[in-house]
């Protein structure tokens, strides 16, 4: 589809496009025109190919808060120990790997994600003003599913709750997310997964994690009030991370962590 579109893009503009190769680690791409006009009529073509193939790509890094203590890695162990006949179990997250999403985000080239980098440092220095000052403690407690049907669920999450039951993790979430829309990172009209309002939650189970096993299961005994484990433990938030979807490792946080901010 690629060398069918640079073919047609090259005789109906009068250029000639070299498109570098993967191994060849390079971010441009070379266009020798022989006028204005047919160096203008590319640009369009080529944007807006390249706009619709990104909305066809699925994210490759994402922002997060890992929610992380020895209280809640002991509580989900447990946790899997009661559901273990009920789904598959890889569906059950790591507890190295909890975290909350700010925001995902398509970044496609080392300038795309050094640009990524440059806006978090850059959004740093508002976050102990959106926090007062003060550590984020709290507790990941009660469980939840994104849809509507407990007999056919596909993500199971737990809340997260500040102890002082303020606001400012949701503030620096949705901040943190607008200020990334303000610096063209993220789309908020074609990128379904980001939402000026994020929605803080920390997924436990997700059918979607391995091919194995069924791809919904019944949680309808989960969600009752019968059920004994609902409340994880608690927290403090240190840290806001930038990840990679593509590299995984076997640290604390169980990706590759781009770049760090402190919240302590």
């Amino acid at each position: 589809a690629v060398v069918s579109t640079q073919s047609t893009g090259e005789n109906e503009t009068g250029t000639e496009i070299t498109i570098p190769k993967p191994y060849e680690n390079k971010d441009s791409i070379q266009v020798k025109h022989w006028d204005e006009d047919s160096l203008a009529s590319l640009e369009i073509r080529v944007n807006d190919t390249v706009e619709r193939a990104r909305r066809q790509e699925r994210p490759t890094h994402f922002i997060s808060i890992p929610v992380y203590s020895n209280a809640i890695s002991e509580n989900l162990g447990k946790f899997e120990d009661l559901v273990q006949e009920m789904i598959h179990p890889h569906h059950v997250q790591n507890p190295e790997k909890l975290h909350l999403t700010v925001s995902v985000l398509k970044l496609f080239s080392k300038n795309e994600i050094e640009a990524a980098i440059s806006a978090l440092n850059e959004f740093a220095p508002r976050i102990p003003y959106i926090l007062c000052g003060r550590p984020l403690r709290g507790s990941l407690k009660n469980l939840e599913i994104m849809n509507d049907e407990p007999d056919s669920v596909r993500v199971l999450y737990s809340e997260v709750t500040l102890t002082d039951e303020s606001d400012r993790l949701q503030q620096l979430a949705d901040q943190c997310l607008e200020f990334l829309i303000e610096k063209g990172l993220v789309d908020e009209h074609t990128d379904t997964h980001n939402r000026k309002d994020v929605k803080l939650h920390c997924t436990l189970i997700n059918t979607r994690w391995t091919g194995s096993g069924p791809q919904t299961f019944d949680a309808t005994q989960i969600l009752s009030d019968d059920w004994e484990l609902t409340n994880f433990g608690d927290f403090v938030l240190e840290k806001m991370q930038l990840n990679s979807m593509q590299k995984e490792h076997k640290g604390k946080e169980g990706y590759e962590s781009l770049l760090t901010l402190k919240l302590v």
